[in-house]
């Protein structure tokens, strides 16, 4: 599976009320974008803090639908662009 879809799949279970089980998955799943971070665009990386903050806000607010968006179109988004050589990991 790759990152974007598990970010997907991890934004439906927001959206479905399984707060809890997402909450725990979003850690290690931001984590793995940690060894991706030198590869990102120069544009990606100036994106992603910006991103993450939104993320955490939402996720302190347990506003779980704010979050869902966040990751499913923010973050895939951010992520999914073409050009980069490794995009295939998050298409």
């Amino acid at each position: 599976m790759t990152l974007s879809a598990q970010f997907t799949t991890l934004a439906e279970q927001f959206r479905l009320g399984l707060s809890l089980d997402a909450a725990l998955a979003l850690p290690p799943l931001l984590k793995l974008l940690l060894p991706l971070l030198p590869t990102l665009p120069a544009q990606t990386q100036r994106q992603l803090p910006q991103i993450m903050s939104a993320i955490l806000a939402c996720q302190e607010r347990e506003d779980w639908l704010g979050l869902a968006d966040w990751l499913e179109y923010e973050l895939c988004h951010a992520l999914a662009d073409p050009g980069r050589q490794d995009a295939e990991h998050f298409s």
